[in-house]
């Protein structure tokens, strides 16, 4: 077996493996270890594409290198074009015997949804963003424009794009590919960035809004027991609460200038996405921190039970630390971490012993932030200093807080509304839902009020 055919053989096997886990994807959301898989297939699969290009150009330099031997006598009597002719047609007939001969036909590309031959298709990125760009432009949009529009499927006339993930597209007519990934990957980007929670959260995804309940239950207070011979075990009842995720709508509005709109080094993809992620993100932010539930999601602050005081109104202590730990059950400190503003984080940095050294010294070298071994996530929108009645400090299990998004991200268009001022408007249009799943999963340090 030549290495080019052995290159092939080779990625169809991971290209098989992908479509097994693309197809799970329509089903469940992937785990992070088959997320991670993911993202080494498609490693493999473009290092092997660049191999059988190698190989392809170094296939047609020898082809080339043959056909320079071959040797064209054309007949002295005749004309200069015919000449030209019977050399070409020679040309030709000699590169498909050789073609035939060593069995170097082109491969058919190998099919899977969530890939194309060429991993990094750089033209197909470029017309991505190059239709996007000539969405953004509306009316204004030029025959280049239009012409990347109609290789990716984008209608320029339509005021409203959805904003797929590509696991969850199975179609470019649906719009999936449309978008560049990097406008997505920037506007999650932002998110994450300004919301952490979702990085500790756990994040599901719904194609509608409709309430959503989940079956919750805490057992972790009732063993099991030893029982006797010829008696009957008494039996121990298993309390049910539920909960409900809604769907609440988030929007933001970026106005920009037409001459920014037209300048064709903008990238659109990053510029917009991170405008609006931003602002999406402070806002899940502080809704998913303190919401109260009720005119908007519960935040994880207001979802957690009592762990322990802090010492005074304005300060916190070792012994309150070690008291919040204290405070969760040892079925839910296996998975814990800790939650609090940046300038709390600060200050329990420069706690001191009564010799004046730090307490927590080996904070200070650069790791990523750990307190008493546990991971601290840095939330800005929990309380900023230590006052009277601030809850200060988390402690739990957050994959117990549970984010719910709604359907695709909406991207619309407002061109004649801010006409007058010369700009065009870009809204997007996200629904979102959160609550704490099991309160007693994570604890908190509250200030006493006086």
């Amino acid at each position: 077996m030549s290495e080019r055919s052995r290159l092939i053989a080779k990625k169809s096997v991971l290209v098989s493996q992908a479509k097994g886990l693309h197809e799970l994807a329509s089903q469940r959301e992937w785990t992070p270890e088959e997320s991670a898989k993911v993202d080494a297939l498609v490693a493999q699969i473009t290092e092997l594409d660049t191999r059988l290009q190698a190989a392809e150009e170094a296939l047609a330099g020898d082809v080339e290198e043959d056909l320079a031997e071959v040797p064209v006598e054309p007949a002295a009597e005749a004309p200069a074009d015919m000449v030209q002719q019977n050399n070409l047609a020679n040309r030709i007939n000699r590169l498909e015997s050789l073609l035939v001969n060593n069995r170097r036909t082109a491969p058919a590309p190998i099919g899977a949804p969530m890939f194309v031959r060429d991993v990094n298709d750089r033209q197909a990125t470029i017309d991505r963003r190059h239709a996007l760009h000539g969405w953004c432009l509306g009316a204004e949009a030029d025959s280049s424009h239009k012409a990347a529009a109609a290789r990716t499927g984008l209608d320029l006339r339509s005021d409203k794009i959805m904003i797929k993930r590509a696991a969850q597209s199975t179609t470019t007519t649906a719009g999936g590919y449309t978008i560049p990934q990097g406008f997505l990957a920037e506007l999650e980007k932002k998110l994450v960035y300004f919301n952490n929670l979702r990085t500790v959260a756990r994040v599901i995804r719904t194609d509608t809004g409709n309430p959503l309940p989940f079956p919750t239950t805490d057992d972790t207070g009732n063993p099991a027991t030893i029982g006797a011979e010829n008696t009957a075990p008494s039996e121990t009842a298993i309390t049910f609460g539920q909960i409900v995720l809604g769907n609440y709508r988030y929007e933001s509005l970026v106005l920009t200038s037409n001459e920014l709109l037209k300048d064709s080094g903008l990238d659109l993809a990053s510029e917009i996405g991170g405008m609006l992620g931003e602002r999406i993100g402070r806002k899940e932010a502080t809704d998913f921190t303190t919401g109260n539930g009720s005119s908007a999601p519960e935040g994880v602050v207001t979802g957690s039970s009592a762990g322990v005081t802090g010492a005074t109104t304005t300060t916190i202590t070792l012994a309150n630390i070690m008291g919040l730990i204290g405070s969760l059950d040892y079925a839910y400190q296996q998975g814990a971490s800790f939650m609090m503003h940046q300038s709390v984080w600060n200050t329990l940095l420069q706690l001191a012993d009564s010799q004046a050294r730090p307490l927590f010294l080996d904070l200070l070298n650069g790791n990523a932030p750990r307190l008493l071994g546990y991971p601290v996530t840095i939330n800005n929108a929990m309380a900023s200093s230590i006052a009277a009645s601030a809850k200060t400090i988390l402690f739990g299990d957050f994959s117990k807080f549970m984010i719910r998004e709604i359907g695709d991200i909406e991207l619309l268009r407002l061109t004649e509304r801010y006409a007058e001022k010369y700009q065009t408007g870009f809204m997007a249009v996200v629904r979102r839902d959160a609550k704490v799943m099991q309160s007693a999963a994570i604890k908190r340090i509250t200030q006493p009020a006086s």
